[in-house]
Protein backbone atom coordinates (compact mmCIF):
# COMPACT_ATOMS: atom_id res chain seq x y z
CA UNK A 1 0.00 0.00 0.00
CA UNK A 2 1.36 3.09 -1.19
CA UNK A 3 1.72 6.14 1.33
CA UNK A 4 -0.41 8.25 -0.54
CA UNK A 5 -3.51 5.95 -0.09
CA UNK A 6 -2.84 5.45 3.61
CA UNK A 7 -2.98 9.14 4.35
CA UNK A 8 -6.61 8.64 1.65
CA UNK A 9 -9.19 10.97 3.53
CA UNK A 10 -10.86 7.99 5.07
CA UNK A 11 -8.01 6.89 6.87
CA UNK A 12 -6.49 10.30 8.07
CA UNK A 13 -8.26 9.86 11.42
CA UNK A 14 -6.76 6.58 12.14
CA UNK A 15 -3.68 8.02 11.26
CA UNK A 16 -4.01 10.60 14.01
CA UNK A 17 -5.41 8.74 16.45
CA UNK A 18 -2.48 6.56 16.50
CA UNK A 19 -0.12 9.82 16.24
CA UNK A 20 -1.84 11.06 19.25
CA UNK A 21 -1.87 8.05 21.04
CA UNK A 22 1.76 7.53 20.76
CA UNK A 23 2.50 11.16 22.19
CA UNK A 24 0.37 10.56 25.04
CA UNK A 25 0.84 7.29 25.93
CA UNK A 26 4.66 8.36 27.82
CA UNK A 27 2.72 11.61 29.64
CA UNK A 28 0.10 9.97 30.89
CA UNK A 29 2.48 7.01 32.11
CA UNK A 30 4.33 9.61 33.66
CA UNK A 31 1.37 11.29 35.27
CA UNK A 32 0.31 7.88 36.67
CA UNK A 33 3.31 5.95 37.72
CA UNK A 34 4.27 8.26 40.98
CA UNK A 35 0.33 7.33 42.21
CA UNK A 36 0.40 4.22 41.69
CA UNK A 37 4.09 3.09 42.65
CA UNK A 38 4.54 1.58 46.52
CA UNK A 39 6.62 3.30 48.70
CA UNK A 40 9.10 1.14 49.16
CA UNK A 41 10.88 1.86 45.40
CA UNK A 42 10.95 5.39 46.36
CA UNK A 43 12.33 4.91 49.19
CA UNK A 44 15.62 4.17 48.55
CA UNK A 45 16.00 7.57 46.94
CA UNK A 46 16.01 9.12 50.16
CA UNK A 47 19.14 10.25 51.94
CA UNK A 48 20.23 9.34 55.38
CA UNK A 49 18.77 11.71 58.04
CA UNK A 50 20.62 13.69 59.95
CA UNK A 51 21.02 13.18 63.30
CA UNK A 52 18.49 13.95 66.02
CA UNK A 53 20.11 16.48 67.66
CA UNK A 54 20.09 18.75 64.79
CA UNK A 55 16.96 20.29 63.95
CA UNK A 56 18.05 22.07 60.73
CA UNK A 57 20.64 22.90 58.75
CA UNK A 58 22.18 26.40 57.54
CA UNK A 59 19.94 26.36 54.83
CA UNK A 60 16.31 25.29 54.23
CA UNK A 61 16.05 21.96 53.03
CA UNK A 62 15.10 22.42 49.53
CA UNK A 63 17.57 25.39 49.20
CA UNK A 64 20.16 22.69 50.54
CA UNK A 65 19.22 19.93 48.02
CA UNK A 66 19.42 22.08 45.27
CA UNK A 67 21.66 24.54 46.06
CA UNK A 68 24.34 23.47 48.44
CA UNK A 69 27.05 23.68 45.74
CA UNK A 70 27.08 26.99 45.51
CA UNK A 71 26.77 27.55 48.87
CA UNK A 72 29.85 25.65 49.34
CA UNK A 73 31.75 27.71 46.35
CA UNK A 74 30.66 30.68 48.32
CA UNK A 75 32.08 30.04 51.52
CA UNK A 76 35.38 28.69 49.45
CA UNK A 77 35.68 31.80 48.12
CA UNK A 78 35.23 33.46 51.36
CA UNK A 79 37.64 31.77 52.76
CA UNK A 80 40.78 31.13 50.49
CA UNK A 81 40.97 34.40 48.69
CA UNK A 82 39.11 36.57 51.62
CA UNK A 83 40.49 34.63 54.53
CA UNK A 84 36.73 35.15 56.01
CA UNK A 85 35.84 32.07 58.14
CA UNK A 86 32.33 31.60 58.93
CA UNK A 87 29.35 29.67 60.53
CA UNK A 88 29.94 26.72 57.55
CA UNK A 89 32.44 24.16 57.41
CA UNK A 90 32.33 20.82 56.09
CA UNK A 91 33.80 19.28 59.69
CA UNK A 92 30.49 21.59 60.54
CA UNK A 93 28.08 19.52 57.84
CA UNK A 94 29.80 16.01 58.84
CA UNK A 95 28.17 17.05 62.37
CA UNK A 96 24.85 16.41 61.09
CA UNK A 97 25.40 13.85 58.35
CA UNK A 98 28.13 11.26 59.62
CA UNK A 99 28.14 8.81 56.43
CA UNK A 100 29.97 10.04 53.46
CA UNK A 101 28.95 7.37 51.74
CA UNK A 102 25.00 7.17 53.10
CA UNK A 103 24.47 10.99 52.38
CA UNK A 104 27.19 12.88 49.53
CA UNK A 105 28.08 9.89 47.64
CA UNK A 106 24.28 8.38 47.69
CA UNK A 107 22.84 11.08 45.98
CA UNK A 108 25.69 11.93 43.47
CA UNK A 109 25.89 8.56 42.37
CA UNK A 110 21.61 8.81 41.55
CA UNK A 111 22.89 12.02 39.93
CA UNK A 112 26.21 10.85 38.47
CA UNK A 113 27.65 13.43 39.30
CA UNK A 114 31.55 12.97 40.55
CA UNK A 115 32.84 14.85 43.81
CA UNK A 116 35.82 16.31 43.93
CA UNK A 117 35.75 17.56 47.35
CA UNK A 118 37.39 14.88 49.10
CA UNK A 119 40.37 14.84 46.96
CA UNK A 120 41.72 17.92 49.43
CA UNK A 121 38.65 17.51 52.65
CA UNK A 122 38.63 14.27 54.92
CA UNK A 123 35.28 12.97 55.49
CA UNK A 124 35.46 10.17 58.20
CA UNK A 125 33.08 7.10 58.14
CA UNK A 126 31.21 6.39 61.81
CA UNK A 127 33.74 4.89 64.30
CA UNK A 128 36.69 5.19 61.52
CA UNK A 129 39.62 5.53 63.69
CA UNK A 130 41.74 9.08 63.78
CA UNK A 131 43.12 10.34 60.05
CA UNK A 132 46.03 9.52 59.32
CA UNK A 133 48.73 12.83 59.58
CA UNK A 134 49.08 13.09 55.67
CA UNK A 135 45.08 13.46 55.53
CA UNK A 136 44.31 15.14 58.53
CA UNK A 137 40.23 16.29 58.92
CA UNK A 138 40.23 20.04 58.62
CA UNK A 139 37.49 22.95 58.81
CA UNK A 140 37.15 24.38 55.67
Amino acid sequence: MKFSKLLHQKNTGRFVAAAVLIILVPFVYGLVRPVTTSGETDARLFLERPDEEHEECVRETTYMRFQHMELLKQTREDVIRHGIRGEITLSGCRECHTSRERFCNKCHDAASLILDCFGCHYYPEPGEENPTPEREADDG
